[in-house]
């Protein structure tokens, strides 16, 4: 191991703990050992005595912002870092952070656009397919009220006018025939009656009988007309034109129906058209929202730092790799508010509570001390970066620095002591001395050339001393190296 490697080894504060208690075991070990015997000289003890106890936790942890901006990639799948500036360059507000490959937002982008006009053209044609089928119910239904109205008329006239014309016609050519026959009876009698006396021709005789024989036949024949209107023809021009009305209303109604149908399809392909319009502009929206995430701007000023990989194993924040939405690229931390992250063993998590007032000294600048108060306190184990296996818990705190800081930047270490309480003219031993058993604790004593092994009950505790509640008295010699 080379000398900066040793030197980072105990600046780490587990190491200076370790350090401090092997320091204060071989001072007691040198100031309270027996001087008579080789048995005793193996032996290190700490006499019990009151004196002041301050319970203090010291950890370390890492200096961060109390508030920062997170930029992170908003473009879909994976984008390619084009350019990216330079880590802790300061920035201001506006200026260029990122630059992502926008080829394939391009591409899709003209894909859309094809999509939008294609769409435009069917809503276009859905839109006049409508109006067409519009016009084109409107019509046929008003020829089907026209031919309603002409079916009624025709249904009208009949029963009112045509009707009784017809049955007046064929009794008045009855009545003609009638008379017509008359006649020609007279004048053929009387032409009989001529040739008898011989003054009209035989001839002249047959063609009146003849015609009487004709009027006859025509009278019939009348009669005939007339009957075969009142049984057949009429009855039946009535129920033809009673059943060209009740069509042409079925037809009506039917050309409705017909017409809703028609119109409810012009207008389902109109709105699938307005629909796949809204949906492919909304797509170019969203394709143009996207090629404004292209670039990365600093929306506040500050310091530029790239984003951690984190703990799914991802390529550190550089140019020219690959990114996938939403990873945080750059963060700008404010300067105006510190803070320090700190992890405390479970042994000392009840003690800290929020409010409490601690101090905090930074590596590069460890003279100086500076005031803070305890903001927050976890709950929860957090076993990410246990220190003596993963047995061991601890819990993550924060401790808002309350002083002005100097020109410093995020992640620099501090070491951070929180002061608990102040005990006056208590007894305390060094926790090396005392061991656990199932929730009760011990420790060793002397007495003449044994060890006596006496149960103890401890309060509050620091990180080198614990405060003896009962079980010892002031005087006892108490084992520090139980492990021999």
């Amino acid at each position: 191991m080379n000398t900066s490697q040793k030197t980072k080894k105990i600046s780490n504060p587990k190491w200076i703990i370790i350090l401090v208690i092997l320091i204060v075991a071989a001072y007691f070990y040198h100031t309270t050992r027996s001087d008579t015997g080789d048995n005793q000289e193996q032996f290190a003890y700490y006499e019990v005595k009151k004196g002041d106890l301050n319970i203090e936790v010291t950890e370390g942890g890492l200096l961060e912002a109390v508030d920062e901006v997170v930029i992170k990639n908003q473009l879909d799948g994976r984008s390619l870092i084009l350019s990216i500036i330079s880590e802790g360059s300061q920035v201001k507000k506006g200026d260029l952070l990122v630059e992502l490959d926008p080829a394939d937002a391009e591409k899709d982008k003209q894909n859309i656009e094809l999509d939008v006009e294609t769409s435009k053209s069917s809503l276009i044609t859905a839109e006049n397919d409508l109006l067409i089928e519009k016009s084109t119910i409107e019509s046929e239904q008003r020829e089907a009220l026209m031919a309603i109205d002409f079916a009624q008329m025709d249904l009208d006239k009949f029963v009112q006018l045509d009707k009784s014309q017809q049955l007046r016609d064929a009794s008045s050519q009855i009545t003609t025939e009638e008379e017509s026959l008359r006649l020609s009876e007279d004048s053929y009698n009387w032409s009989e009656k001529l040739a008898a006396k011989g003054f009209e021709t035989k001839s002249q005789v047959d063609r009146d009988k003849l015609e009487v024989s004709n009027r006859k036949k025509s009278l019939d024949s009348a009669k005939s007309r007339l009957l075969m209107l009142e049984r057949f023809d009429i009855p039946k021009e009535q129920v033809e034109l009673d059943s060209k009305l009740t069509e042409a209303q079925k037809r009506y109604q039917r050309l409705i129906k017909q017409g809703q149908s028609k119109l409810s399809r012009s207008e389902g392909k109109l709105a699938e058209a307005k629909r796949k319009l809204n949906v492919n502009q909304n797509k170019l929206a969203e394709i143009n929202e996207q090629l404004t995430h292209t670039k990365l701007y600093a929306p506040v000023d500050g310091i530029a730092l790239y984003a951690p990989r984190g703990n799914r194993g991802l390529e550190s924040i550089a140019e020219g790799i690959e990114i996938r939405k939403n990873r945080a690229v750059i963060s700008i931390p404010s300067l105006q508010k510190m803070k320090v992250a700190v992890k405390i063993p479970e042994f000392h998590i009840s003690k800290i509570k929020t409010g409490q007032k601690a101090f905090v000294t930074l590596e590069s600048i460890s003279d100086t001390k500076y005031n803070g108060i305890v903001t927050r306190v976890n709950h929860l184990p957090d076993r990410s970066n246990s220190w003596f296996g993963a047995s061991e818990q601890f819990y993550s705190i924060e401790i808002l620095i309350t002083d002005p800081l100097p020109d410093v930047k995020p992640s620099i270490s501090a070491t951070t002591t929180i002061n608990i309480n102040n005990l006056k003219d208590v007894i305390s031993i060094p926790l090396q001395s005392i061991i656990s058993e199932k929730e009760t604790y011990y420790c060793y004593i002397k007495d003449g050339s044994e060890h006596v092994k006496k149960e103890i009950e401890i309060g509050m505790q620091n990180n080198s001393f614990a405060h003896i509640t009962s079980g010892l008295n002031t005087g006892d010699e108490v084992l520090l190296n139980i492990s021999q």
